[in-house]
């Protein structure tokens, strides 16, 4: 339970941040992951605990990126192509990995396989400042919300920290998008 805890705090702190686009969000982000690794581990949600990994490197990538020593990047839209190709490898992703998954003693393996999917694009597109990523992370929080509430014994932090980031997630669209339009 401290690892979900732990795991809450963390994300409601990086939420809140990146808001506001704000770089300090990638440090709770990586604090935030290593929670998340043990607690993925200890419910049995592989793919998840796979996705936290990726995202602590992530995380230090876009810390690193997200340094205004390395220039301003702006906040742009994904091109009608680049929303095409996401959506089709979040399709064949969470299938591929479904299939996988099916092979372990994971508890939810469907939507295990679609969160952790779009939850590497959306976090890609978050490292380039698209603002894309917050529909993906719009549905994708939903989704957690599901998985969370269906465990066997539901992390209700986590759930609960998921319910949070849905609202952020509008929220972030909207600040972003008057940022990406110069109205800020």
């Amino acid at each position: 339970m401290i690892f979900e805890i732990g795991a809450t705090v963390f994300g409601l702190l990086q939420g809140i941040f990146v808001l506001f686009n704000n770089r300090i969000h990638w440090f709770f982000y990586i604090v935030q992951m290593l929670c998340l690794i043990l607690f993925s581990f200890a419910s049995k949600l592989y793919a998840d605990m796979g996705n936290a990994f990726f995202y602590l490197i992530v995380g230090i990538v876009g810390f690193v990126l997200w340094n205004p020593k390395c220039g301003k990047q702006m906040i742009r839209a994904c091109s009608f192509e680049e929303r095409i190709g996401y959506t089709l490898f979040i399709v064949f992703g969470t299938i591929g990995l479904y299939f996988l998954l099916k092979q372990t003693d994971d508890y939810l393996p469907v939507i295990d396989a679609f969160t952790t999917i779009s939850s590497f694009v959306a976090t890609y597109f978050m490292v380039l400042r698209k603002i894309d990523t917050w529909v993906i992370w719009f549905v994708n929080n939903i989704c957690y919300i599901i998985q969370y509430a269906l465990l066997p014994q539901p992390a209700f932090y986590l759930l609960s920290l998921n319910v949070i980031w849905t609202v952020l997630a509008v929220l972030s669209y909207h600040e972003w998008h008057k940022i990406m339009k110069g109205k800020q």
